[in-house]
């Protein structure tokens, strides 16, 4: 094939299928981030997502871990929150556990917990437990940062506001080593992490936007990069930047245009879990194919060794042509040679026609699974948004159903609904209306009251009238001790409640009842209760906008990984058409080999009648030395150019790749938790990195 120039093409393979294994399964942990004011706690509400995290994991864990690394902008770690969810499949009462956090706390529930030997118990009361804690202990994988403005190494801090061409430089140090025994031999490899980072820069302060090992994608107003990188897999692989033209990733570079820069977050996902499901024990062609190409180097060698034996001896025939006997032996004895050599060439072709037969049926079975890949894949995607749909309603938001073309549309109009603004209008609203109708409730003592201070003015001002020199109290005392004439009092009480009755009290008393409700409603709306409920409801509308942002990130970031799975399947096909051509020029060779063959063996019996006629030997043996020598030359670049490149793409350590491979799959494997882990239970963790922002 014309595009093998790699040298470990079962290397590229191999990592072609990890890579395509990573796009299906990072955007698969998306449960909410929700950082406090000042960032120092994290909260994580489980979201439901078992089925498909069981369908990539391969199991249903007793454990799923999330650890929130909280970090400056320059990734020195500031606090690392762990969140913990107990499964309780059989509804047990008490679910034992094991963590190294510090006074880890149930989140979801009242239950606490005992300590029960090494380890805990926690009261489950039938239900899945969720609790959370800190730790001192360091993160497997170091996320560092560092910045440049116009070429200078700058600060952080001193980045704000700044303005320039700034490059953001993302490090990926894998510090989780492990002891392993592969080929007989005690070995170092890194356990295996995928890290995905995500970047929003908007188009304000940020222009013709760059990214050096990641995807850029832009739409109009913002800027959405992601970095992809596999820390210390190529240390793990025995491989180097000499040995093998293939791109590991362990770092990413941001570079843009800032004007007056500020940044929210630099976030960053950090996994092993994809790494379970690469099993290479299936993996039986290898071996058959290694043989074929051992023999066809092994034929090669013989070729060029024979053609380069060939032409020496006819070069020697040529300089002693003037001694006609001897030279005639010699030719006969080459003329056998290249018989023999005629031979080797003809296994050689062979051998080749079989190899590149053997290569064309493996891409075409590649081929014949890509329309599974993309379908396993999609299904992946519609299982990750049929989630996110069901992390919605779970949170009270009623959307439309997603696809895997509207789903941004949808999840931005929610976040729009969810403006800190608009909520806190609405939530005002509302606790108006409350507060309203419950000072409702008391307008007739409110009513009663005011009516009750009305008739005693109105009563003053009659009795002022009368002439009564009298308080309404004196008057009331007086009527009661019998001291004012009947007539009088019948009198004082027809006009107060003829005024009383008249539309002028009636509207002041409305408008004094009225001004007693405002009040009221007034006073009750400046009450601490009501405060702390609307900022309670902006405080959530605040973390919810949160956690759908995190949730449209992951869901773009899948979506990238899938167009780039069909991209592989789509360069699978290209490889398969390839392969074709060689395997159609490989059988070609062999005929061509089969007829040099029947040439040769002709020419060996012609060199016996050359003896009989020294002066047309002198003429062919001149033409027989430059056909030799072409020979020669040819079968050297043949060698060069193609056996030996051939050879090379697959003449690495398959087996040995493959248990590395493995290595990697059972190290993936074997760590399941970051804070601990119970003895016996099975378990997944993640961690999820963020960095202060810059500037605003």
């Amino acid at each position: 094939m014309k595009d093998l120039k790699n040298k470990n093409k079962w290397a590229a393979a191999a990592l072609a299928g990890t890579l395509a294994l990573c796009m299906g399964v990072c955007a698969v942990s998306y449960g909410p981030l929700q950082a406090r004011a000042q960032g120092e706690a994290a909260a994580a509400a489980p979201a439901q997502e078992t089925q498909v995290k069981s369908l990539l994991s391969g199991f249903v864990s007793g454990k799923d871990e999330t650890v929130y690394v909280l970090t400056g902008a320059d990734g020195e770690v500031h606090k690392v929150i762990v969140s913990d969810w107990l499964k309780n499949p059989d509804g047990l009462d008490t679910l034992k556990d094991y963590t190294e956090l510090e006074d880890p706390q149930n989140v979801k529930g009242e239950g606490g917990y005992q300590k029960d030997g090494e380890g805990i118990a926690w009261e489950a009361a039938g239900e899945d437990v969720y609790y959370q804690g800190t730790t001192d202990k360091a993160p497997p994988v170091e996320v560092r940062l560092s910045y440049t403005l116009d070429g200078q190494p700058i600060a952080p801090e001193a980045l704000a506001g700044k303005s320039g061409r700034v490059t953001l430089h993302i490090d990926y140090v894998n510090h989780e080593k492990r002891t392993v025994e592969i080929g007989g031999e005690q070995q170092e490899i890194y356990v295996p992490f995928v890290a995905v980072t995500g970047v929003i820069l908007d188009g304000e302060h940020f222009s013709n936007v760059a990214v050096t090992g990641g995807k850029l994608i832009n739409d109009g107003d913002r800027s959405v990069v992601m970095g992809f990188a596999l820390p210390g897999l190529k240390d793990s692989l025995g491989l180097s930047d000499e040995d093998v033209d293939l791109d590991i990733p362990e770092r990413v570079e941001i570079s843009c245009d800032a004007e007056d820069f500020t940044l929210d977050t630099v976030m960053t996902l950090v996994t092993g879990e994809m790494f379970n499901e690469l099993e290479l024990g299936d993996v039986t062609d290898a071996a058959e194919l290694t043989g074929a190409l051992q023999e066809l180097q092994e034929a090669s060698g013989q070729l060029v060794d024979g053609s380069s034996a060939l032409y020496d001896g006819l070069a020697t025939l040529m300089s002693k042509s003037g001694a006609l006997v001897t030279g005639i032996d010699q030719l006969s004895a080459g003329a056998l040679q290249l018989r023999g050599g005629a031979g080797d060439l003809k296994q050689g072709a062979d051998a080749l026609a079989t190899g590149a037969a053997g290569l064309k049926e493996g891409l075409e079975t590649l081929c014949a699974n890509n329309d599974q890949l993309n379908g396993g894949a999609g299904k992946v995607f519609d299982s990750l948004l049929a989630a996110a749909q069901s992390q919605l309603k779970a949170a009270g938001l009623t959307v439309p159903a997603m696809t895997r073309e509207n789903y941004s549309q949808v999840l931005s109009s929610v976040l729009d609904n969810l403006d800190e603004a608009k909520v806190r209008a609405l939530a005002t609203q509302k606790a108006q209306e409350a507060v309203t109708a419950q000072v409702k409730e008391n307008l007739v003592t409110i009513r009663a009251g005011v009516e009750s201070a009305a008739r005693e003015q109105v009563l003053a001002a009659v009795l002022k009238g009368a002439g009564l020199d009298l308080t309404p109290e004196q008057y009331r005392a007086a009527v009661q001790a019998g001291g004012i004439d009947s007539a009088v009092v019948a009198a004082v009480e027809q006009n107060v409640s003829g005024q009383m009755a008249s539309s002028a009290v009636q509207g002041k008393i409305e408008a004094a009842v009225q001004q007693q409700v405002d009040a009221l409603i007034q006073q009750n709306m400046q009450s601490d209760t009501v405060k702390e409920q609307i900022a309670s409801a902006v405080a959530q509308a605040k973390s919810g906008a949160g956690s759908v942002s995190a949730l449209k990130a992951q869901l773009d970031a899948y979506k990238e990984f899938y167009d780039g799975l069909t991209e592989y399947t789509a360069g699978v096909q290209t490889a398969y058409a390839g392969s074709a051509e060689l395997a159609s020029g490989a059988e070609a060779l062999s005929g061509g080999a089969g007829e040099l063959l029947a040439g040769a063996k002709a020419l060996s019996k012609g060199a016996g009648a050359l003896k009989s006629g020294s002066g047309q030997l002198l003429g062919g043996v001149d033409q027989l030395e430059g056909g030799a020598l072409t020979l020669k030359e040819g079968m050297a670049q043949f060698d060069e150019a193609g056996i030996q490149k051939l050879v090379e793409v697959f003449d690495g350590d398959v087996q040995g790749l493959i248990d590395r491979f493995t290595a990697l799959s059972d190290a993936a494997k074997a760590y399941q938790s970051f804070a601990g882990l119970a003895e016996g239970m099975q378990g997944s963790v993640k961690f999820i990195y963020k960095t202060d922002a810059i500037g605003e």
